[in-house]
């Protein structure tokens, strides 16, 4: 079932810099080949779902603004801002002038999104304080210190990375269970992540803080609960992931991504998009 809920995509593009922390590019990839795969995968994720979608562009070239110009439901902004904390900053002050309710996805442009990704989510949303209530057992003392987590603010981070299963970062977490996934709860996330208006006027100054630098500790440390949520959100990532972050050394498990790439280059050639 496809809600009628409203997603606003804010999507940060550069095609300038390779990568802000010099890590390779996996299949060969140049980051102008990962901002189209990024942003096609993600829009056609989409399909269905009421969507508002804004580029942020940081001085982007003429392929790269071409590219958007071929989505007729896409709304590009191109500024010469120079480097990711502003890219940043510009990024949370357009998504503060929503003023409607939503849900808001900041997205960063080397995020690869399976098609099914908004169908997991979106079911997820629409069934979630089922999926994340909690209660106290006799012998539960953690939930009866924690409280019931359905009444806990929620934020999602799209992909699962393979370093939460290396030992300095194995860690007792909750699992929930939905329709089509499971879901893991997280304390750490990058800023490509989705969470509703009012979760994000809630967290406004601690989100904003974080752009200096910018930092993604300082946003998991000020936003994420582990195992108090006294003004903090509880953030839950899918396992299997249902994006991957275009990286050597941190892309989502257990998907063939190569695949999902050749499928999407395929799709984009025979459109004109490549």
């Amino acid at each position: 079932m496809i809600s009628n809920r409203k997603y606003f995509v804010f999507f940060r593009a550069c095609d300038k810099i390779e990568s802000s922390h010099k890590a390779s590019r996996p299949y060969g990839l140049n980051k102008l080949d990962i901002i189209k795969l990024s942003f096609y995968s993600l829009h056609k994720a989409l399909s269905g779902y009421e969507n508002s979608i804004c580029v942020i562009g940081d001085d982007l070239s003429t392929e790269s603004l071409n590219f958007f110009s071929k989505f007729t439901n896409v709304r590009v902004e191109n500024y010469n801002l120079g480097n990711a904390s502003k890219s940043l900053k510009k990024q949370i002050d357009l998504a503060k002038q929503i003023k409607e309710y939503g849900w808001i996805y900041m997205c960063e442009d080397d995020y690869l999104h399976l098609p099914y990704c908004f169908n997991y989510i979106d079911e997820f949303l629409n069934n979630r304080k089922d999926y994340l209530r909690t209660s106290a057992k006799k012998k539960n003392y953690i939930n009866r210190l924690i409280g019931d987590l359905s009444n806990v603010p929620t934020i999602i981070h799209p992909p699962d990375y393979p370093d939460r299963y290396e030992p300095p970062w194995k860690r007792p977490s909750y699992i929930f269970k939905s329709k089509y996934c499971h879901w893991r709860q997280i304390t750490n996330t990058t800023h490509s992540l989705l969470l509703s208006t009012s979760s994000f006027s809630k967290f406004y100054n601690s989100i904003y803080e974080s752009s200096h630098g910018p930092s993604d500790s300082k946003l998991s440390e000020n936003v994420y609960g582990r195992f108090s949520f006294r003004n903090k959100a509880l953030c839950v990532s899918p396992i299997l992931g249902l994006s991957t972050h275009l990286t050597d050394g941190v892309m989502t498990p257990f998907v063939d991504w190569s695949k999902i790439i050749e499928t999407l280059m395929e799709e984009m050639e025979n459109l004109g998009m490549l």
